[in-house]
C-alpha cells in the first residue's frame, strides 16, 4: 500500500502532446485518493519556449487541486479534444485511470 502522502509522475511522447510530464502529489484519505497537488511541465519548442498554452494546464491544475480522483469525470476528460493527438484532458484521464488501478491493486 502507498504511504498517506507520494508523488506519480506520468511523462508523454513530445510528439503526441504539448505537456512532457505531469507530476501528482496524492494522499490517501477518508474521502478517498486526494490531488493534492499537481505540476504540468511542457514539452519546449526549439527557441526554449513552451509548447501549446499556459491556460490549459492552470486551469486543470486550479480545478482538481484538492479533490479526489472519484469526483472527477474522468470519461469527459477522456473525449475532450485538440490538435495535438493527445489533449490535456485526454492525458489527465489516462493518468487518472492509471492511477485508480494502482490503488485498486493495493488495496
Amino acid at each position: 500500500m502507498p504511504p498517506e502522502t507520494w508523488k506519480r509522475q506520468f511523462t508523454f511522447e513530445e510528439n503526441k502532446t504539448c505537456n512532457r510530464e505531469w507530476n501528482f502529489t496524492l494522499a490517501r484519505t477518508k474521502r478517498g485518493l486526494i490531488i493534492e497537488d499537481l505540476d504540468i511541465v511542457a514539452h519546449v519548442n526549439e527557441s526554449g519556449s513552451p509548447r501549446g498554452c499556459e491556460g490549459h494546464p492552470k486551469t486543470i491544475i486550479a480545478m482538481i487541486r484538492g479533490l479526489p480522483i472519484d469526483a472527477i469525470n474522468i470519461d469527459a476528460l477522456a473525449v475532450a479534444g485538440c490538435a495535438r493527438e493527445t489533449s490535456c484532458g485526454q492525458a489527465l484521464a489516462r493518468c487518472l485511470w492509471t492511477l485508480k488501478a494502482e490503488m485498486a491493486a493495493h488495496s
